[in-house]
C-alpha cells in the first residue's frame, strides 16, 4: 500500500533523497538548478508506450513527497517534457511544494527535455523501450552512428545546455529551476558534463538526477546517483 511506504526506505529514491538534502542545505541566497528523471512507471515494452506511458500511483505519491521536502525559501520555475509521465511528475512535485507553503511561478513544457529531433522513427528500434541500453545508444549517437536519421548530438547538446544551464543566466532573481526529463536526455546531459562516454552506472533511478548551484559563470554540481561533486563552466 502506498500509505505504508516511507520516503526514507524506498530503495530507488536514494538519488532523490540525496538531491533533496543537498537542496535544503544550500544557502537561501543562491539560485539552484535541479535536473530530474521522472518518477516511477511500469516497465515499457514497446515504442508507442515510450511516448504515452504514465506514472504509477506510487510514482505520483513520491513525486508529491519530494515536493513537500524541498525548501520553500525561494520561488520555483518548473520545466518539463510533454510526455505524460514527466508532466505528471512535475504537477505532483508542484503540489507538494505548494502544500508546504512554497511558491511556483510557472510550469513550462520544453521540447528539449523530451529528447532530440528525429526525422526517421525507425531510429528508435536501436533503443530498448525500457531504456536498458540507453548509455550505448547515446554513445553510438554521439559517434555519428545514426547519420541524418536524427538531430546530430553536437547540435542537441547546445540546445539542452542552453535551455537549462543557460537559462539560469537570464534572470537576476534568486530561484530554483526544476526540470523533469527522461533517461535519454539525462544521459545526454551527463555525457556533456562529464566529457566522456556514459556507462550503465551513470543511469539515474526514478526522481534522481543532477543538482547545481550557480556561482558566477560556474556551476557546482551534485550527481545524485553516486554523490560525486564537480564543477561546470558555462558562461552566459
Amino acid at each position: 500500500m502506498i500509505h505504508m511506504m516511507d520516503w526514507t526506505e524506498v530503495d530507488w529514491l536514494y538519488s532523490g533523497r540525496r538531491i533533496v538534502e543537498w537542496t535544503r542545505d544550500s544557502p537561501s541566497d543562491s539560485s539552484l538548478l535541479l535536473f530530474l528523471r521522472h518518477s516511477h512507471r511500469e516497465q515499457i515494452d514497446d515504442v508507442e508506450t515510450m511516448v504515452t506511458g504514465e506514472l504509477t500511483e506510487i510514482g505520483k505519491h513520491f513525486s508529491t513527497e519530494l515536493g513537500r521536502r524541498l525548501p520553500t525559501d525561494r520561488p520555483y520555475r518548473v520545466f518539463t517534457s510533454i510526455v505524460p509521465r514527466s508532466f505528471q511528475t512535475a504537477e505532483a512535485i508542484v503540489e507538494g511544494i505548494t502544500e508546504n507553503g512554497g511558491a511556483v511561478r510557472d510550469i513550462e513544457a520544453l521540447s528539449v527535455l523530451m529528447g532530440p529531433h528525429v526525422s526517421e522513427k525507425e531510429v528508435w528500434t536501436n533503443l530498448h523501450p525500457d531504456g536498458e541500453n540507453v548509455t550505448k545508444f547515446v554513445n553510438h549517437w554521439a559517434g555519428g552512428r545514426f547519420g541524418e536519421k536524427m538531430e546530430p548530438f553536437d547540435e542537441y547538446i547546445p540546445r539542452l545546455l542552453g535551455d537549462t544551464f543557460g537559462r539560469m543566466h537570464s534572470t537576476d532573481a534568486t530561484e530554483v529551476h526544476l526540470h523533469v526529463t527522461h533517461d535519454l536526455a539525462m544521459m545526454c546531459m551527463k555525457r556533456a558534463i562529464f566529457r566522456r562516454a556514459v556507462v550503465p552506472s551513470d543511469r539515474e533511478p526514478f526522481l534522481g538526477g543532477l543538482a547545481a548551484k550557480i556561482t558566477g559563470s560556474e556551476f557546482q554540481i551534485l550527481v545524485g546517483c553516486d554523490g560525486k561533486k564537480m564543477r561546470l563552466s558555462y558562461g552566459d
